[in-house]
């Protein structure tokens, strides 16, 4: 045994012998790696965390070398101010309950007599009584103090969830006794909304004995949560009341996020006129369905809605918790290969105020961001992973946006050690995952793409396609594979009957053939993937081999491999050892479940009538397969003896070897086809189905190559989780994001400065809590030393005389945008001003316009501006010297009308593109001019070509 002292890489660490204060020298380390251990297990060492109970903590929460303060937010948690106001408050609070038995209400006589207690209990304990209110800012503390008496009699419900996410976190550490406890206090708080609120009790003037009164109290509003109406007044509730809110996702955060907005009465207000876009709604979507696995963290769902869509099962949901709540739910996908969908331009404009995103990926996240800097659209971004999460608030012409700062990109595997050297059971099931990928997607998909050519060509012909098309290697591969599968196409069942009728014997007899064949073809892939593979890898790299620095090739991350096979043959005591066992349990399943999903791929849906027992093969059907195909050590040296003869033979296969090959290949398949064969069934990888054998296909796969590298087998649900891709989602976590979200919603509702607003960053295992202000954006130069941020545009409005003729022209939008740039720089000398010179113009990725191409070329310049996107992008190109022909030329008055692109036949993808494009009411271009003084190429802020 060793105890590490460093890890550097999985490859990489400092060691220290037990029971010893010496370093394991560089040979002894090898020989431990490479000898009598060849891994080892992380032991995470348990240790105990003291707390001073909660009456000595709150006796000595002044003393500074306690420490008892968690850090939160790094613009108050080091304000000695705060502290003491926050920690005096809830000692007060407890003093007033006690004597009154209820709470402060906002009347001036129990503020009064609550800050009286607050500073009686600051006081009380401390030598230093006269000190002490010289080094505390008396106002801060006075305004903090009330503040907390005026509020705390309400309930504010992201407040609340913020809160008990807290606390749910810290009951479950103490429970498992996994990860750290916050020690001792954590203090938060969102008074920045209080800085703008409607003052309850400024408001209200009210007469009240010595115990006070509910008269006090705000009226509980008709359209949100009373405690919300008490704390931030009704004027703000019935604006978050008549938002039109964008809920984008409804999984694990946006269950949480719409869980807090039907609570706080968001997008509850009816119209009273019956008008489009009245009243307020929250607009939900999300194209996923629920799983099964959803159920643990995803609040809104019960197992009755497995197999709904989520949003649909949502605003169901909301409907129970808060049936004044208006939601409109959808399942449509947000991102830019959307053409149609009801988040078009119109929905943009009117139909949302805030966006709130609950998205599981960069790509949605980022078409979102843009499209909210596009229309000035504010956006609370929320994430999680684990027990991290964050939130970032984007304020409409304020602060940078999401895409402002790039992401890390996600860690990928290295290619190399998926195929040869894997070292961690996750690099397995990711190999596992890809091998089903290429057999039950790729491939029949390969067949599906080629089954008219092979029908049509002969096998030489075909194989020439393949050649020119894909390369020698490639080409090679893909005919081994049709080859094989065409063939047991043509022979596999084509009735689409139940295969168990007594009239559909010949359908039952071809699928016998195919149950029999599949189970071979599942041997044969099997002795090649954990046997041949590592044979062939051991005899290019044998135990003992060094590399080409001298050092032992086998060391570090790579692991000397076994080569696994069948064998059931007792050893000398008649049984059989426990590891060959245990490869000879997972070879099993392996050619049970490759040989099920062999057979489906062939089969008809229809076909399968009995549960998809069809498919199935029995496990002595496989011990069978097993026993007859698996190779022996004498044909895997004299395998070997061939590969290394053919090695020796020199330059390779030519290209006549090399077709011959191929149309070998495809011959038995030719030879056997009379008609068409069905297309083959393609599927995608389902980890939530039990009864697909998805995941018991790659769980034996990995766990045979595990073995194969001396890694730990897992389980069906540890593969489930890796190969399923499954985030590690905390219901905690997305309770406090969520909540973290719905407070910075308030404050956006309420307009407050940047400076109020915070993005969160936790991690709830540390814990590590940080809420910082928001980045202002950042300003760009532009033309003649201004600057501009992204949240700037510059808008060309068509006129109604060109609307009618087919749109702008790009010659008069390039006048239009000269005259507005210099109208927007003043007056000059007129003798020193120079004209603007436009360089280029673009739509997105596509070209439309440059000055070396394009200038006095009256066939671009007559277009409109619509025209020339529409040409771009169906021809996928940039607009170059030549006219596509899509839309002819005009030699008429410069404002011409654009025909509809019908001068040639459209596919219906291109069709798509141009309808999309009709329905945008505004272009975003991209536009880059050149200073005359400088010559220096500058870009203009977004410019916008607005419809008439």
């Amino acid at each position: 045994q060793c105890e590490v002292l460093n890890v550097l890489t999985p490859a990489r660490f400092t060691v220290k012998r037990r029971h010893t204060r010496t370093k394991a020298s560089a040979e002894e380390f090898v020989h431990l790696v490479n000898g009598s251990s060849n891994s080892f297990s992380r032991i995470k060492v348990p240790r105990r965390v003291p707390f001073l109970s909660l009456e000595d903590a709150l006796k000595r929460w002044k003393d500074p070398s306690q420490d008892l303060f968690a850090a939160s937010d790094l613009d108050k948690s080091f304000d000695p101010n705060r502290r003491s106001a926050v920690m005096s408050s809830f000692a007060a609070l407890d003093e007033f309950a006690s004597e009154y038995g209820r709470l402060p209400h906002a009347s001036e006589h129990d503020v009064v007599h609550f800050s009286r207690l607050a500073k009686r209990t600051r006081r009380r304990g401390d030598d230093n009584d006269d000190d002490d209110d010289d080094d505390i800012a008396e106002d801060d503390y006075t305004d903090i103090v009330d503040a907390f008496a005026r509020c705390c009699r309400a309930r504010l419900a992201p407040v609340q969830a913020l809160a008990g996410a807290l606390g749910a976190q810290e009951v479950l550490k103490a429970a498992s006794g996994l990860y750290n406890p916050v020690r001792q206090f954590l203090l938060y708080d969102c008074d920045e909304l209080l800085a703008h609120r409607d003052r309850v009790g400024a408001k209200k003037k009210t007469s009240q004995g010595k115990g006070g009164s509910d008269a006090a109290t705000a009226k509980p509003s008709r359209v949100g949560a009373a405690g919300q109406s008490y704390v931030l007044g009704e004027s703000l509730t019935r604006k978050l009341a008549s938002a039109k809110l964008f809920v984008v996702g409804s999984g694990a955060i946006g269950c949480e996020i719409l869980k807090n907005l039907s609570a706080m009465g968001a997008g509850s207000a009816r119209s009273k006129k019956k008008k489009r876009g009245g009243g307020g709604c929250v607009v939900l979507t999300d194209m996923d369905t629920i799983e099964r696995s959803n159920l643990s963290r995803q609040l809104l769902f019960r197992d009755c809605d497995v197999g709904k869509f989520k949003s649909a099962a949502a605003s169901e949901a909301i409907g129970r918790y808060n049936s004044r709540v208006n939601v409109d739910a959808h399942t449509s996908k947000v991102g830019d290969d959307v053409t149609d969908g009801p988040f078009d331009d119109d929905f943009w404009a009117s139909g949302v105020d805030v966006v709130l995103n609950a998205l599981d990926n960069i790509e949605a996240r980022l078409y979102m961001d843009a499209q909210c800097v596009r229309h000035s659209k504010g956006l609370i971004d929320a994430g999680t992973l684990g027990s991290k999460g964050n939130v970032q608030v984007i304020v409409p012409n304020q602060s940078e946006s999401y895409g402002s700062s790039v992401d890390p990109p996600e860690p990928a595997i290295p290619v190399c050690t998926l195929k040869n050297f894997p070292y961690d059971i996750s690099h397995t099931i990711q190999w596992g995952r890809d091998l089903f990928d290429g057999l039950y997607n790729r491939r029949p998909n390969q067949v599906n793409d080629h089954s008219d050519a092979f029908g049509n060509m002969s096998s030489e012909d075909f194989a020439r396609r393949l050649l020119r098309n894909l390369g020698e290697d490639a080409a090679l591969e893909a005919s081994e594979e049709m080859g094989e599968d065409f063939l047991a196409a043509v022979g596999a069942p084509s009735s689409e009957g139940n295969l168990a009728d007594d009239d559909n014997a010949a359908a039952a007899a071809a699928l016998d053939r195919l149950r029999v064949s599949s189970a071979e073809w599942a041997v044969r892939l099997a002795n090649r993937l954990f046997y041949d593979s590592v044979v062939d890898l051991l005899r290019r790299h044998p135990p003992d081999s060094l590399d080409d620095e001298g050092e032992p090739f086998w060391s570090g991350s790579r692991r000397v491999p076994r080569a696994l096979s069948y064998d059931a043959t007792p050893s000398d005591d008649g049984t059989v050892p426990a590891d060959r066992m245990v490869a000879n349990d997972h070879l099993v399943e392996f050619v049970r479940a490759a040989a099920r999903l062999r057979i489906e791929t062939f089969l008809s849906p229809d076909a399968m009538t009995d549960g998809g027992r069809e498919s199935e093969v029995s496990k002595e059907d496989a011990i069978f397969a097993l026993e007859a195909f698996s190779p022996s050590d004498d044909e895997s040296e004299e395998n070997n003896e061939e590969d290394e003869e053919a090695g020796r033979g020199g330059g390779g296969d030519d290209d006549d070897d090399i077709l011959s090959r191929m149309v070998e290949s495809l011959d038995g398949a030719k030879n056997e086809q009379s008609t068409s064969i069905s297309p083959l069934n393609v599927v995608e990888f389902e980890k939530d189905d039990e009864s697909n054998g998805h995941v018991p296909f790659v769980t034996a796969s990995s766990n045979l190559r595990a073995l194969c590298y001396g890694i730990k087998p897992v389980d069906a649900m540890e593969t489930r989780r890796v190969a399923g891709r499954i985030v590690p989602a905390m219901i905690t976590t997305t309770g406090l994001v969520a909540a973290a979200s719905c407070v910075e919603l308030l404050k956006m509702m309420q307009g407050v400065p940047l400076r109020s607003h915070k993005n969160a960053f936790v991690n709830l295992a540390l814990p590590f809590f940080a809420f910082t202000s928001p980045l202002p954006a950042e300003e760009m130069g532009g033309w003649r030393g201004e600057t501009y941020t992204i949240w700037d545009r510059m808008e060309v409005r068509e006129g109604r005389k060109s609307a009618e003729r087919g749109g702008m022209t790009l010659s008069r939008f390039l006048r239009q945008l000269r005259k507005q740039i210099e109208s927007d720089e003043g007056e000059g000398d007129e003798e020193e001003e120079e004209e603007m010179e436009i360089c280029s113009v673009s739509y997105g990725p596509y070209m439309l316009y440059a000055n070396f191409l394009h200038e006095g070329d009256e066939s671009i310049l007559r277009k409109s501006v619509w025209d020339l996107v529409k040409e771009a992008a169906i021809s996928g190109d940039d607009i170059d010297e030549e006219d596509f022909g899509l839309f002819p030329d005009s030699d008429d008055d410069e404002e011409r009308p654009s025909p509809p692109p019908e001068s040639r036949e459209l596919t219906d993808e291109q069709r798509e593109q141009i309808e999309a494009i009709d329905r945008k009411r505004s272009l975003e271009l991209s536009v880059i001019v050149e200073d005359p003084e400088t010559g220096e190429e500058i870009e203009l802020p977004p410019v916008s070509v607005v419809r008439w």
